[in-house]
């Protein structure tokens, strides 16, 4: 089931040292391939010369189908890109993307350590990152006369509305995104103002 998220709205950077090793913990909005590899190409710029670029990301919500992608670039294989994406989706996150730049200090930090330090990376920055909440709605279609204008669209501030579309010819036809709690509250109220004659009807 669909569930509301927290998503970032702003980048956090943070840096821990590992055995002189430094790793540096970028995270960002994204909502899509391109985002997470605009944040990669803008770390590769920040931080040159680096021994990897490190990658996780959640595109879309966490609880519905999101596109998961994850990149150890050159380091053992489980032990970068997968440790961070963990962190990721155990913080319920949707819309994020992340990248750790590793400066070799010349000290081996074996499997686990590795897995340890990017895991610690991500979550530090987690710590400072600030997001906002994504609340799920529902598509629903429905149309109604311009007499009825300005009764509905108080209904549409009263109940947080989100009108995605909205078409004005005889009539006007409308999606809106509804959050599913408050549907038949909404609905009674729209069979007030309109004597029953306005449905929503769900947008498959």
């Amino acid at each position: 089931m669909t569930k509301d998220y927290q998503r970032p709205v702003a980048c956090s950077v943070h840096e821990i040292e590992i055995k002189n090793s430094r790793f540096i913990a970028i995270i960002a909005p994204a909502f899509s391939a391109g985002d997470c590899a605009e944040l990669l190409t803008r770390a590769q710029m920040e931080w040159p010369k680096a021994s990897h670029y490190c990658t996780a990301s959640i595109v879309g919500s966490p609880t519905n189908q999101p596109t998961l992608a994850s990149s150890d670039d050159g380091e053992p294989s489980g032990t970068a890109g997968r440790p961070m994406l963990m962190v990721l989706q155990n913080a319920g996150l949707g819309d994020i993307a992340a990248v750790v730049v590793r400066y070799f200090g010349g000290t081996k930090l074996g499997t686990g350590g590795l897995q340890r330090a990017y895991s610690q990376s991500v979550a530090e920055a987690l710590e400072t990152l600030k997001t906002e909440l994504v609340v799920y709605r529902c598509n629903y279609q429905l149309s109604y006369p311009y007499e009825l204008q300005g009764n509905i669209e108080s209904l549409w501030k009263q109940f947080d509305i989100r009108v995605v579309q909205s078409d004005f010819a005889e009539r006007v036809k409308q999606t809106v995104g509804v959050i599913p709690e408050q549907l038949d509250a909404l609905q009674a109220k729209l069979d007030a103002v309109s004597q029953g004659q306005v449905k929503l009807t769900l947008v498959d």
